[in-house]
């Protein structure tokens, strides 16, 4: 029994194995873009669209159609001459139609291809956004390890004072109220911890929904971490996002896209000329009152259709397009309008952030140096081993303040980048690399 126990304690731990792993963000950025739903729908949305315009491109192409069928007649009453004979028929047609003048043709073409580059332009938008966000959640992931790490530090610390007041107390040295007082810090600082161990697990499962692999584990991040030094204006970024930012461009698109509706609309009042061309064969076989009788013929003609009254119906589809096509012009407005916000917004954080980060630095070196003095201090019986753990304590929050403001200031940075330029692996590898794990 013991044996099969064991047995099953290693099943255990192998399955855990092959589900959580270590992972950098180069990692979570590679399954994201492999497993992503949103990703692949958007993929298949593209696809999608391809295959509307392949549709719509067919329509300027012939048509032929073969058509083929026979016929049984039945004579159940005849008055005259000759027998009342039943007889068979036997046709056969083929028929051509080619379209030569569709005004809207052109148009519903041009339509179909700004779908297909809207599409394309969204793809790469939501593989901009599977970076952001990978790099959103890893960061925030290590921001809650590191905070953790602190929590626990503390309840060390909360327990050694604790053991310490023990003594004190029982030699009277303090009042059991002071006493009761570092038992409370202590019951604190495991909430503290707790509320930590959640919300690391709680970025863990944000991170395994995203990239469909559970996380055990992710590695340190380096403290002397280099951090971007690039200087934004919002006139110069604006500029570049107003051309190459996929939101403007799809917004463009759907500009494009109404403008065709509507011209295809306006087309629909107009003729269409169809060359016609058809080959019928029938053959019919009877008695004596019908014999043989086969017919072979063939025709080629031009046809013109001329819309002459809808009931209005078109005039409406026109109209209704012409405001489809203003709403499109004022979303586009309105997109640029929000987009100088949103640049603006951020780069006013950015600037902000790098200040936080320089100072956050000093403060971290200074805290490293006052460690550094302290555990000298301890050697030479100066601090207590409280007062150690005390400077060690301020020195991980100081610490932890300083990589958080750096990893903030990295995923600005970022955020940035996506109006001007692509974001995909190389930057990922990029940002990965200045953290050296």
């Amino acid at each position: 029994m013991s044996v099969n126990k064991s047995y099953l304690k290693i099943f255990f731990l192998l399955l855990i194995s092959n589900n959580l792993y270590a992972a950098d963000l180069v990692d979570v950025y590679n399954r994201a873009i492999q497993y992503n739903d949103d990703y692949r729908i958007i993929k298949n949305d593209k696809e999608i669209s391809l295959q509307q315009y392949n549709q719509t491109a067919a329509s300027i192409f012939p048509e032929i159609n073969f058509q083929a069928g026979t016929r049984e007649t039945t004579i159940n009453r005849y008055i005259g001459p000759g027998d009342n004979t039943d007889f068979n028929t036997d046709n056969y047609s083929l028929t051509l139609q080619q379209p030569i003048f569709r005004l809207a043709f052109f148009d519903e073409l041009a339509k179909s291809d700004a779908v297909i580059k809207k599409s394309e332009k969204y793809l790469i938008l939501q593989k901009k956004r599977i970076a952001l966000k990978a790099t959103e959640l890893y960061f925030r992931l290590i921001s809650h390890t590191n905070n953790l790490r602190e929590k626990k530090e503390l309840l060390k610390l909360s327990e050694k004072k604790l053991s310490n007041a023990y003594k004190l107390h029982s030699n009277g040295s303090i009042t059991k109220i002071e006493f009761l007082r570092f038992k409370s810090d202590v019951e604190s600082s495991k909430i503290d911890r707790d509320i930590a161990q959640n919300e690391q697990e709680n970025s863990r499962g944000d991170l395994y929904i995203f990239v469909g692999k559970k996380i055990s584990d992710i590695h340190n991040v380096n403290t002397e971490i280099k951090i971007p030094n690039n200087q934004y204006k919002l006139s110069d970024v604006l500029n570049q996002a107003t051309s190459k930012y996929e939101i403007i461009q799809m917004a463009n698109y759907d500009l494009d896209i109404s403008q065709n509706i509507f011209e295809s609309n306006k087309a629909q009042h107009f003729p269409t000329i169809d060359l016609i061309a058809s080959y019928d064969y029938s053959d019919i076989t009877g008695g004596a009152r019908f014999g043989a009788n086969k017919r072979e013929s063939s025709s080629v003609g031009l046809t013109m259709t001329l819309p002459i009254y809808q009931g209005g119906y078109q005039s409406a589809k026109v109209n209704e397009s012409r405001y489809k096509l203003e709403n499109a012009q004022i979303k586009y407005e309105q997109t640029l309008k929000i987009l100088e916000k949103e640049i603006a917004d951020k780069i006013a954080k950015y600037n902000i952030q790098r200040e936080l980060v320089n100072n956050h630095r000093e403060i971290y070196k200074l805290h490293d140096l006052k460690y550094i003095s302290a555990k000298q201090g301890f050697r030479t019986g100066v601090y207590t081993d409280t007062e150690l753990q005390q400077s060690k304590i301020e020195l991980i929050k100081a610490k932890n303040r300083y990589v958080d403001s750096t990893l903030n200031f990295i995923l600005l940075d970022l955020n940035i980048k996506q109006y001007t330029s692509q974001i995909g692996i190389d930057e990922i590898k990029e940002i990965n690399s200045i953290l050296i794990w």
